[in-house]
């Protein structure tokens, strides 16, 4: 049985070898910073998905107020599941665990950004089953730029 909650300043360490899987890699004093530092934030949060014995999938979020519309938007910052447990609905829990969260925001947009390199990996796939889509008039380009 797959468990979802708010993550704690404890799970950290279990945290730290999934940012890595993600593509991410850092350090436990970095990643501590990061957690303390991210949580006490209004709208932001990380959620971890726990079998019985350990973390195996976290998401982290951050809320922002939309200018262009009147809405509130909740970013997904990073989801990732351990690559032992992925296609077995845990990604597909956690999403539900934020929206739910989102919901109190509404009206909301929920959006996520996804890398060339997820996609061979099956994640751009999963967003869209669980309705994320980026086509159409809505379509995206992601521009960025480090300063």
């Amino acid at each position: 049985m797959i468990n979802i909650r708010h993550a704690v300043i404890d799970d950290v360490p279990e945290l730290l070898p999934l940012i890595d899987q993600l593509g991410y890699p850092t350090n436990l004093k970095n990643l501590e910073r990061r957690f303390r530092k991210y949580i006490i934030l209004d709208g932001y949060g990380v959620a971890v998905a726990c079998d019985s014995t350990k973390i195996i999938g976290w998401v982290a979020w951050s809320k922002s107020e939309t200018f262009v519309l009147d809405k509130t938007r909740i970013h997904i910052e990073g989801l990732v599941i351990d690559t032992q447990h992925q296609k077995q609905g845990v990604g597909k829990k956690l999403m539900a665990f934020v929206e739910k969260i989102a919901k109190k925001y509404s009206p909301v947009i929920i959006d996520l950004t996804s890398g060339l390199r997820r996609a061979k990996d099956g994640s751009h796939e999963f967003y869209k089953s669980i309705g994320y889509q980026n086509e159409g008039h809505m379509a995206k380009l992601y521009l960025r730029k480090e300063i």
